[in-house]
């Protein structure tokens, strides 16, 4: 059975259209035992497809394609490589070759040969058949990759037989294996052309100024088992090759492992040792003495922050929250966090979860394997400052922002399309400012039979090429469109970050971010800590400066004027119980 082992979803963003899900679903319609997900310098799709893979019976192949710089002035255009993982040691060198490329500024220039060398080991590449391979480019491969470099024959239009030819001859003066490689960017020849209206928003033009060089290969659909043999016929030997393959790329992904982050403590102690340490010391502090109930209630909590081994995520937000405080930066942590002792002894949270009869298993129960979410806030004005600090701390090989991809709803759709279609930008708003603003279901909620959000506009201009441009919008609903930064959410790994997830840079902060979403991250084992900027705390802190500037003999700081409010003052009791606030 061929097996598919160049399939782009529309995580290649704006060049290939699939979802995951979409590209498994056609595997599994044609029996096919595994797929390949190689999308275009991005790994950012790869849970989704797990998970896809997983629920259909089919076996998950991880790639990766990148544009190889030219090796030789023989050769003048990059061509493509597609990089699987064979094992973990692979995912992980594919996460280091995809962020090393997103993390350069410009982005997705082609590959060196100096990277596929530092991060070769348990790859398989395979050569695409677009560029003009010499024997010379293909033994420096060689070198990189021993007994893993496939030479592909491809034939998306079914009639490249001369090239076919020439290529098997190359391989085979150099005794390299060849494999038959389908490129796959739609499941279906009836949406090829949507292909160059994406092209047009992705190179900010029109439809009519994109060339076929910035296009996939015509002919570039999933085609069946039966189609595949009947191209390939000459080369029986490369169709049974991408079933070696695909056997040789049988691995899980380690999802569900943990990679807590690691934080430097002194020499002979545990984590564990330096929380109850901190803990004991802030008990002290914020009720004078320990009082059996607390000792009972810290030990607790201890030896269940010790039995998940959450340590880290407590020691790391204090470390945060203290360096706010010595800045003079407002902050307040919100939530479940203030269920617990030992939180609220560290000075993360303030309501005191004893007085106010608080159950620590609301925030973490023994039963429930997920990490702690400790959402912070902090004031927006010192916020950047503060993630500033988390990334020279802790390194920025170790720290990344957490990602998020948005994705197309009605009025960037109809906004996008119709400027690809030639619309003028004042056309184009004036069809989207009819669209409501908020269009926030996720992808697996919404409906198939849903009607469409252009319906009304489409009732209205009954002209061909704005009914064309309501099909584009229809039809790019939900793809993604660019990553983008969560609202305040920060990952800290257990060391270098790039071999565990992918990572880029946000286009418009230059800022680490996860290739991934928050439930891809998580769905690694990393630990997602919310640093989220809020404007009151600002006007807070403005307020306390303020009242600090006239009252320098009463207060030594701004924060001790926060820090001193009276919780029983029965003017803001009263204020507060009449709903006036």
């Amino acid at each position: 059975m061929i097996i598919h082992l160049n399939a782009h979803s529309s995580f290649s963003l704006l060049e290939a259209i699939p979802s995951p899900q979409e590209l498994v679903q056609a595997a599994a319609s044609f029996g096919m035992p595994a797929i390949a997900l190689t999308d275009h310098y991005s790994l950012a799709g790869v849970v989704e497809f797990q998970r896809a893979c997983k629920s259909s019976g089919v076996n998950p192949i991880y790639g990766l394609e990148i544009n190889l710089e030219p090796l030789s002035k023989e050769v003048e255009s990059p061509g493509r490589l597609v990089l699987l993982a064979e094992d973990e040691q692979g995912w992980a060198n594919l996460c280091s070759i995809s962020s090393t490329l997103n993390l350069q500024i410009p982005a997705a220039r082609p590959v060196t040969l100096d990277v596929l060398a530092r991060f070769g080991k348990g790859v398989l590449a395979i050569s695409d058949d677009q560029m003009d391979w010499t024997g010379r480019t293909l033994r420096q491969l060689q070198e990189i990759f021993p007994n893993s470099l496939y030479v592909a024959l491809s034939n998306p239009d079914g009639r490249q037989n001369i090239r076919m030819q020439q290529l098997a001859a190359l391989a085979n003066q150099l005794r390299l294996p060849l494999v038959a490689l389908q490129p796959i960017f739609t499941v279906s020849a009836a949406s090829e052309k949507l292909l160059k209206t994406l092209a047009a928003i992705r190179l900010v033009t029109t439809i009519d100024k994109v060339t076929a060089r910035e296009l996939p290969l015509a002919g570039s659909v999933f085609l069946s088992p039966e189609q595949m043999q009947q191209r390939f016929a000459d080369y029986p030997q490369a169709v049974t090759a991408t079933e070696e393959i695909a056997a040789r790329c049988n691995f899980d992904l380690p999802l569900g492992k943990r990679n807590f982050p690691s934080i430097p403590l002194p020499e002979n102690t545990t984590a564990i040792e330096i929380l109850r340490q901190k803990a004991d010391a802030g008990a002290t502090r914020r009720y004078g003495k320990i009082s059996p109930a607390i000792r009972e209630r810290l030990d607790f909590e201890l030896g269940v922050i010790g039995q998940l081994q959450f340590e880290p995520v407590f020691l790391i937000v204090e470390e945060i929250i203290n360096y706010a405080r010595q800045m003079g930066i407002p902050t307040s942590s919100r939530g479940s966090a203030a269920s617990s002792l030992v939180a609220y002894c560290l000075g993360i949270t303030n309501p005191d979860p004893i007085r106010h009869n608080l159950y620590f298993e609301r925030f973490l129960n023994p039963a429930r394997s997920s990490p702690p979410d400790i959402d912070t806030d902090i004031c927006s004005r010192g916020r950047e400052q503060v993630i500033r600090h988390v990334f020279e701390t802790f390194g920025e090989d170790q720290t990344a922002m957490v990602g998020t991809i948005n994705r197309f709803r009605p009025r960037s759709a109809i906004s996008d399309v119709a400027k690809a279609h030639g619309l003028t930008p004042s056309q184009a708003h004036e069809l989207s400012r009819t669209l409501p603003y908020a269009f926030f279901y996720r992808i697996e909620e919404s409906d198939e039979n849903e009607p469409s959000p252009f319906r009304e506009l489409a009732a209205n201009n009954r002209q061909p090429e704005y009914q064309r441009i309501f099909q584009d919008a229809d039809a790019v609903l939900n793809l993604p469109r660019h990553f983008s930064i969560h609202a305040g959410g920060i990952v800290v790994g257990p060391g270098r970050l790039a071999g565990i997830i992918p990572l880029q840079r946000s286009g418009s902060h230059n800022t680490i971010i996860t290739q991934m979403d928050m439930e891809s991250v998580q769905a690694f084992g990393l630990v997602k800590i919310d640093l989220l900027g809020i404007r009151g705390l600002t006007v807070l802190g403005d307020v306390a400066t303020a009242v600090h500037s006239w009252s320098r003999s009463e207060y030594t700081t701004p924060m001790q004027v926060l820090d001193t409010i009276p919780l029983d003052d029965a003017d803001t009791s009263e204020l507060i119980f009449s709903g006036h606030t």
